[in-house]
This record gives structure tokens, sequence and C-alpha cells, in this order.
């Protein structure tokens, strides 16, 4: 069956971060601070973030998110620093920094094919950037395309491969399950998730893009109806 809708992951499947570096994101909002009375340098302030970061990850878990503005609000207090912009601002400024995106080849070819088609699109990331945030994003990496919908996890508390995070997509979509297809890049978070709440799951595996994510991968776990592409042509041709 063709799909009514197709939703993406965000980081490997639609975009891709070749210069991601996160000292360098960090550390980009210090010419807004105005107070730093602890005088912590650039390096102090990656530093600590990284291990609280690390920290807070072994105590969420495999499938509960963090949100940006907490972490930023607490680790600001935590120096007494304070900023002349907004915590959404800062963030902006970090994510920006962090990652330059970059369309993964033919995404947007794809996306334009898409609308032709008259299938409906939506994003669903695990995130910890706010869905504001990955919305303004995606607005500059596909400017001419406009997802009905785009989900970080941040904003919902669980991260996939939890049923919830899924659910919640199918639900907002109005449609079934069997009606949407998935597209991610990480087996065991994407393609199991996808597949568990009854979407149909594409494998996007294209070698010739950075991908931080990939060494996660174990082909052996597809043992189950799926399509798996390395390019966005593939997707299309599927379809048509």
């Amino acid at each position: 069956m063709n799909p009514k809708m197709i939703l993406f992951d965000y980081g490997g499947t639609l975009v891709c971060d070749p210069t991601y570096n996160m000292s360098e994101g960090n550390s980009a909002i210090f010419p807004y601070i105005t107070e730093n009375p602890y005088n912590v340098t650039k390096e102090e302030f990656a530093d600590y973030i990284k291990e609280l970061f690390d920290e807070i990850k072994a105590l969420r878990g495999e499938y509960i998110e963090l949100h940006e503005h907490i972490f930023l609000r607490y680790v600001l207090e935590h120096f007494g620093i304070k900023l002349s912009i907004s915590i959404e601002e800062a963030e902006w400024i970090i994510c920006t920094t962090l990652a330059k995106n970059v369309a993964t080849p033919n995404a947007a070819e794809m996306l334009a094919e898409l609308r032709k088609m008259g299938i409906r699109t939506g994003i669903v990331s695990n995130l910890c950037w706010s869905g504001n945030a990955l919305t303004r994003a995606m607005g500059e990496v596909f400017p001419e395309h406009e997802f009905e919908f785009i989900m970080t996890s941040s904003e919902y508390i669980f991260r996939k491969p939890d049923y919830h995070f899924f659910d919640l997509a199918i639900r907002k979509s109005g449609l079934k399950a069997e009606e949407i297809w998935f597209c991610g890049n990480v087996i065991d978070i994407d393609i199991i998730g996808a597949k568990n709440v009854g979407m149909f799951p594409v494998f996007y595996d294209n070698q010739d893009i950075p991908d931080r994510f990939r060494p996660l991968n174990d082909i052996n776990k597809i043992d189950f109806p799926c399509h798996h592409i390395s390019g966005w042509g593939e997707l299309i041709e599927l379809i048509k």
C-alpha cells in the first residue's frame, strides 16, 4: 500500500551535520553574557555541560527526554551567568553553531516529489532542542517545503522507540498506522520502533553521508517487512 503520509527522522535522515562540535556550540553564547561572577571560561563552561549531560543521559535512560531550555537554565544559574538574550534565542545560537545542518543528497527533490503526489509529511525526532528550534532549522534547510507537523521528544517526554511518542504522531496525523511510512536511519530506534506501532518502516542507509549513528545498526535485526534504501530516488520509485 502506498503511504498517505511519510514521517521522517531528522538527524542522519533528512539532514546530516558533518561539522558537529558540542563544545563550540555551547560556548557560542559567550558574547551575550552580561554577568559572569565566577569568571567561567568557555572551556570550563563546555566541559561542565558535557559532564552534566552525560550524567543526565545515564539517569534518564533510553526512553525519556530532556528539554534544552530547562538544561540551559540550570547551567546558567549554576554559574550565576546572565545573558542579554532569551533562553529561546540562546538555544538557537547553540544549536546552529553546534551543527551546520545540510540536507542529505536529493532530500529537497524527494520532498518536492511528495508534494506533487499529495503525500503528507512530518518529522518525529529524538532531540533535546525545542520543536520551535527544529521547525526554524527545517525552514532554513528546506525553505520550499512545509511539514504538517514537527515533533521533538523534548516537547513530549518520550523518546523513540517508546510506543507513546510514535503513537502520538499517528494520532496527530488522523490516519491509521498502516497508512503511514516512517523513514529513519537507526534500526533499533526508528525501524523497529515504527514497526512495533504498525507503521511501515523505511531504513535510510546512505553510506556516503557522515552518520555518527551508523555503528549502532545491525541489519540482521530487520526480520520483518521493511524497505531498505540508500538514496531518496529509491523512495520515490517505490511509491510510483
